[in-house]
Order: structure tokens, then C-alpha cells, then sequence
């Protein structure tokens, strides 16, 4: 695999090129136009970038040992040491394009979420508090779009961001369940199980379309 292609797909591009194109487009509905339309969508897809490698470069070893030959890092396309230029340049890149895109708060606020994410990487994605930095970053990026035009969003969407953040952490980690189970690798969908998992995310899902309801009709 070309090197160029292997380092896009080690950003986990479907879910990267996901909340890039959320981001901006948000921001440009919004009201942002122009160079600052720009700035977001550099300062996310840097974020979303380093993300995607740090994970890919922490895993490497166990996403070999369970042969996940969808990993770069596992067809050797990819090896750890090559990821780390990346790295350092895409965090160089998210603190000054942060700003930049949403003022001081919602810089701030962009630069807490991509670190909540790399909490989860680094140390919480094999435990039973794996959602947590899910919650957290997905609840600080409506801060981050709505402050590159100078508003706050509401209580509501931060809470409906979180949820769906912790949402889609049980829906990415229910497909390799058994895998993780196996290799005792933990993390909250394993704790919990199948039947629970989905348990769990049919509350979530109430819960998130009451209070999405709520906000349109009340």
C-alpha cells in the first residue's frame, strides 16, 4: 500500500472525514464564510488526524497479535515508528488553526476535545470508563462550531452531543466484542455485553430523541 494511502487510512478517514465534514458545514451554516470557514476545517481534520494515528500507533502490537488486517499497521504497510512524524505535526497544527477557526473559548474547547480523545487512546479505551471521553469530547464540539461565529449552543445540544457520542461508542465496539472478550481487552461494551450493550443503547436512544423533541417543540 502506497504510504500516503496508508497514513489516510490509519486516520480512521470514514469517522475523520465524518465529523470534519459535520464541523464545517455546521460552522457554515451558522453564518462562517471564507479563510475562518478554512481555519475549521484545518483544526478539525488535524485533530480527527492525530486521533485516527495515535490510536492506530498505541494499538499497533494487539491489532497484529489479533490479526485486524484492515489496520495498515498490520499489513505493514504502516509501522509505528513512521506515525510519529505525523503525530507531532498534526498536534503542532491543531493548537494555532483551534484558535484561529474559533477564538480563545472555542479553541480551547476543540483542543479539550481532541485531548479527551487522546485520554481514551492512551489510557481508557480498555477499561469500563471507555465512554467517557466520548461523552466529553463529543460535548465540547458544538462549543467549538458555535464559537467560530461568537454564540454559545445551548445546554440541550451539548447533552445530545454527548449522548451521541456515547452512542457511538457502543456501536463501533459491538462488532468486535467478541474479538476484545477473547484477547481480555476490556473496555464498557465488554463489560457489559452484547444484551446489555444494547440495552443500554436503546435508553440512550429514548433518551436522546426526548430531549431532541424537546428542544423543537417545548
Amino acid at each position: 500500500m502506497n504510504r500516503f494511502l496508508a497514513l489516510a487510512k490509519a486516520t480512521h478517514w470514514p469517522q475523520a472525514l465524518t465529523m470534519v465534514t459535520l464541523a464545517t458545514a455546521s460552522s457554515f451554516y451558522l453564518g462562517q464564510h471564507g479563510l475562518q470557514l478554512l481555519f475549521v476545517l484545518i483544526a478539525v481534520a488535524a485533530g480527527q488526524a492525530s486521533v485516527g494515528w495515535v490510536n492506530d500507533y498505541v494499538d499497533a502490537n494487539v491489532d497484529r497479535e489479533l490479526n485486524r488486517t484492515h489496520k495498515p499497521s498490520v499489513q505493514y504497510s504502516l509501522d509505528r515508528k513512521s506515525l510519529k512524524l505525523p503525530i507531532y505535526i498534526s498536534l503542532v497544527a491543531l493548537v494555532p488553526f483551534s484558535f484561529l477557526a474559533a477564538g480563545w473559548v472555542g479553541g480551547l474547547a476543540h483542543i479539550l476535545a481532541v485531548g479527551s480523545a487522546q485520554v481514551y487512546n492512551r489510557y481508557l479505551s480498555r477499561t469500563v470508563m471507555s465512554w467517557l471521553p466520548y461523552a466529553v469530547s463529543f460535548s465540547l464540539l458544538p462549543v467549538f462550531v458555535a464559537q467560530t461565529v461568537g454564540i454559545w449552543p445551548t445546554w440541550q445540544i451539548i447533552v445530545m452531543a454527548g449522548l451521541v457520542g456515547v452512542i457511538a461508542h457502543l456501536f463501533n465496539a459491538l462488532p468486535d466484542l467478541a474479538i476484545d472478550r477473547k484477547a481480555r481487552l476490556g473496555g464498557l461494551v465488554v463489560s457489559l455485553g452484547r444484551a446489555k450493550t444494547l440495552i443500554a443503547l436503546t435508553l440512550l436512544m429514548t433518551l436522546l430523541l426526548v430531549l431532541l423533541l424537546a428542544t423543537l417543540f417545548l
